[in-house]
């Protein structure tokens, strides 16, 4: 009899993924005992790593580089972990009986009893191979020439961020690099394009005077950013993204807010919050609005003039992980935020944060999504399709009301033109984080 390992880490979800490198997103995975390749454990946990279980068969890699096994960490009673190791390698010699080892994180509950659930299964199927001398994971991909074979082709790193494939570069990415020429405190007058769109989308037009932050480790900056005062943002040659796309942005820990980042000039577009206390004229436009959303994730596209698409971060709502940004300006808690924005094929819309956890999910709204006897138009609340149009970083539309704008320290903020996948999205999110914190 064929014995095999079931592992669920949470309930699956919208996110839910097939492979991850980092594991997030990979909520269930069975695999056959057979193919078990050795046991370990460090304090606290006890970890597997299986043979033949990757997602790809073949890779080109070059010295230096290899695809690491599938592995899965579960969480044990500290003392126990040899204990639950030789319960595992005599259920797996022993005939007869259950056909299927249990770790089950949602139900907690488990064919072995020294399992601990205090924290997460950890499952692994990496896609990416691994450079062996500093463990982190390369996309460098191969192509033949010429009849040779293991031709590297050209690094898909924009300012420090390696986006894996040519195909998931932005067209869009205003970064750290396109502020070079400005001294810290200077008005930022222009801000260059690092995307693939080149300098057609270039910024050099602002209102106020956003002006430069040098790095400040002290507060957890390694980069420098443009700090946009509620008097203050940037004119932005026009984005449009007619269906699925990917947006980033970085915040340092002096915003006060992140409400909103993004928008298009005639408000219509906006993003990725707006507070419950926005008001909006009987157009539909935003009229004012009020920074410090702490827990919310709202977006509109254009043409679409009912209230925004939104959900709570707050709370786990749809499998997500609870989140709240920083919640009063000086507060050292957060002192950097990467979130990424995912809207798919189907119109779903997605929040990553700094840890690569999805924090908000938003289901499709559309036309075609709704029951027929519902009547929808362009003024129902809570669509989620329409063109992504992006005219504006730092305010809705050229609203500059101190009293109702939101401080921002902006780092960087990038497009993408297509939805780059869940793993790709928490894999982004944890990248950016983990370059421009100290």
């Amino acid at each position: 009899m064929k014995k095999f390992f079931l592992f669920r880490k949470e309930e699956v979800n919208a996110s839910s993924v097939t492979a991850s490198d980092s594991g997030k997103g990979l909520s269930v995975l069975a695999l056959p005992a057979d193919s078990l390749a050795f046991a370990s454990a460090d304090r606290g946990s006890v970890v597997l790593a299986f043979n033949s279980a990757t997602k790809y068969e073949e890779s080109n890699l070059t010295d230096g580089e290899s695809i690491e096994k599938t592995t899965v960490k579960i969480p044990c009673e500290t003392g126990k972990e040899v204990g639950l190791i030789e319960s595992i390698l005599s259920f797996i010699s022993r005939d007869g009986g259950k056909s299927i080892m249990k770790f089950d994180a949602v139900d907690q509950t488990s064919t072995f009893s020294p399992i601990s659930f205090d924290s997460q299964i950890e499952p692994k199927v990496h896609i990416n191979p691994t450079k062996r001398f500093t463990g982190e994971p390369s996309t460098q991909t191969f192509i033949g020439s010429g009849g040779a074979v293991g031709v590297t082709v050209t690094s898909n790193v924009i300012a420090d961020i390696d986006f894996g494939v040519a195909e998931n570069k932005p067209l869009v990415d205003f970064n750290h690099e396109g502020l070079a020429g400005f001294s810290a405190t200077a008005e930022i007058t222009g801000w260059d394009n690092g995307g693939t769109g080149g300098a057609s989308y270039d910024i050099a037009s602002n209102v106020g005077a956003p002006g430069a932050v040098g790095a400040r480790p002290n507060l957890g900056s390694s980069q420098k950013s443009a700090s946009i005062s509620p008097a203050n943002h940037f004119v932005v040659p026009t984005v449009t993204v007619q269906n699925d796309y990917t947006i980033y942005m970085v915040l340092y820990g002096n915003s006060s807010g992140v409400s909103p980042v993004y928008s298009s000039a005639d408000t219509q577009t906006l993003g990725p919050t707006l507070g419950s206390d926005a008001f909006f004229n009987s157009d539909g436009s935003v009229a004012k609005f009020r920074g410090q959303t702490i827990g919310n994730f709202s977006v509109r596209h254009d043409l679409k003039t009912g209230a925004p698409a939104s959900t709570e971060t707050s709370d786990t709502s749809n499998g997500t992980t609870a989140f709240k940004y920083f919640q009063f300006l000086g507060d050292s808690g957060l002192d950097v935020v990467s979130l990424v924005i995912r809207r798919d094929s189907s119109n779903n819309m997605y929040m990553y944060n700094s840890d690569g956890d999805v924090v908000g999910f938003i289901d499709a709204k559309t036309a075609s999504s709704t029951l027929s006897t519902v009547k929808i138009s362009n003024a129902t609340d809570g669509r989620t399709d329409g063109d992504l149009v992006i005219e504006r970083l730092g305010t809705v539309g050229s609203l500059n009301s101190a009293a109702y704008g939101a401080q921002m320290q902006l780092a960087r903020f990038g497009v993408i033109t297509k939805d780059i996948g869940s793993a790709a999205c928490s894999k982004l999110a944890t990248d950016l984080f983990n370059f421009y914190k100290v």
